[in-house]
């Protein structure tokens, strides 16, 4: 099977440089015109479902691209972004300025790091890796998509490319970025990361 692993697109906070993780914005206009460049890829194939995280931005992106399918978004909790704990809705600016050691902490060891009050990248993998497996095993065959979060989505590209975690800087999610994976049964193979082809023709904040 195929899955399409999806960024969910621009939010009031990523607009406002704040950190997300379970917290709950809605998409931007911006966000929007992203979801719908992302359902334009997806016009022409065949999808057995779309799923997303219970979070509103990750479901909006993916009602974009399930509505004109005909189908229902699937959520997941697995799929949701890392729980930041202290730092949910604190600007970026702020976090490194208030928080610098842990910030320190986090850079040195993000295999290791645990928010506080919150989650490890290593629990996120784990979650998010459950919930990719549950979608393999209920659609072994076709392609589906799974809107997920910046964070979840380099924890599970860790995993299907079998990089250590404390290695993850090494990828990077853009907003509405694509990435596909192909499951068969000698494993997942990654086949495209961060494509954002589809966005050329959508103004982007600067």
């Amino acid at each position: 099977m195929k899955l399409f692993l999806l960024r969910h697109g621009e939010t009031v906070f990523n607009a406002q440089g704040r950190a997300q993780g379970f917290s709950d914005p809605e998409l931007t206009e911006l966000g929007r015109r992203q979801a719908q460049a992302l359902a334009n890829v997806f016009a022409n194939e065949t999808l057995a479902a779309v799923y997303a995280s219970d979070l509103k931005r990750a479901v909006e992106t993916a009602r974009f691209i399930a509505q004109p399918h005909g189908l229902t978004v699937q959520t997941d909790p697995g799929l949701r972004e890392i729980h930041h704990g202290i730092f949910e809705g604190v600007s970026v600016t702020e976090i490194h300025t208030q928080y610098s050691e842990l910030v320190e902490e986090w850079r040195a060891a993000p295999d290791r790091f645990v928010m506080p009050q919150g989650e490890s990248l290593a629990q996120v993998q784990e979650r998010a890796w459950a919930s990719v497996q549950r979608i393999v095993a209920a659609h072994p065959e076709g392609q589906v998509v799974a809107v997920s979060h910046n964070l979840t989505i380099m924890a599970i590209l860790c995993r299907a490319l079998t990089i250590e975690l404390i290695h993850f800087r090494r990828l990077h999610q853009d907003l509405a970025a694509r990435n596909t994976i192909e499951f068969s049964p000698r494993g997942p193979t990654v086949t495209s990361l961060n494509d954002t082809c589809h966005l050329m023709d959508v103004e982007q904040r600067t």
